[in-house]
């Protein structure tokens, strides 16, 4: 996805995938390295300490996933996951303030997610399998923010309007999980906008439920993309969104 971005837009740019395991020790050799980097699982917590300043996106999920870096010195971290979050939303809805959401999940990704739409004025619920990590996610937001997010032990629709899978139920199979389940038992029932963090594949189940009862989607690849082209922002170039998007389901149809 970057590297066609990188392509398209003419610079002498190269993004490369690296395995680190000791993200202590090999910080200052990316930070020597690198302009800029993006900072998946287990490392979006531990990249806090290291940086010399947190955005404020970042400070307030209490992660990041994207890192710029000054001349080999300064360090600043950002989450875009907020932002690919509340972008995607609004490609189908246009106006948040006052919408009821029910986010499934209360991971990284979640909390992006529950902490966008409160800042967009929603009415958040949360539904986890352990409700210790909904509580602990109810009680930051709080503290941080003065918003209540209500905890749900079982999902139900009822006055939804926005409906977010951040699990990785209905991922495919290669990610050791089974194929086509999805975390709603049964059909969504009712029409409203649900948008699904799982981008491979592009259509879960979940997806075809909704879209069989007369719901607007909203597909993993929207985030993914939109987090990205974010990141690009940040490190100083001008992101070709739609470029990204084809390179991104170009290679996911290829996998598939």
């Amino acid at each position: 996805m970057h590297n066609a971005a990188f392509k398209e837009l003419g610079v002498k740019a190269k993004y490369e995938a690296l395995e680190v395991k000791s993200l202590k020790k090999s910080y200052p050799e990316l930070k020597k390295k690198y302009k800029g980097i993006n900072v998946t699982i287990p490392h979006k917590v531990d990249i806090l300490d290291l940086v010399d300043k947190k955005e404020v996106l970042s400070d307030l999920v209490g992660a990041a996933n994207c890192v710029r870096f000054e001349n080999g010195k300064k360090a600043t971290a950002y989450n875009t996951d907020v932002y690919g979050a509340v972008e995607a939303l609004k490609t189908k809805v246009k106006k948040l303030k006052g919408k009821k959401v029910l986010v499934l999940g209360a991971g990284g990704a979640a909390r992006a997610i529950v902490f966008g739409c409160l800042l967009e004025g929603c009415k958040v619920s949360v539904c986890n399998r352990t409700s210790e990590r909904a509580l602990e996610l109810a009680i930051e937001a709080d503290e941080k923010l003065s918003k209540k997010i209500k905890i749900v032990e079982e999902i139900n629709l009822k006055g939804i309007d926005i409906l977010v899978n951040a699990t990785s139920v209905g991922m495919s199979p290669d990610s050791g999980n089974t194929p086509l389940t999805s975390p709603i038992p049964s059909n969504v029932g009712r029409k409203l906008v649900v948008m699904d963090i799982v981008y491979n594949p592009i259509e879960t189940k979940l997806l075809k439920q909704a879209k069989a009862a007369g719901a607007k989607t909203i597909n993993g690849v929207e985030m993914f993309v939109l987090q990205g082209a974010e990141s690009l922002r940040i490190w100083g170039y001008k992101p070709p969104v739609s470029v990204m998007r084809k390179a991104v389901l170009k290679e996911l149809k290829r996998r598939s």
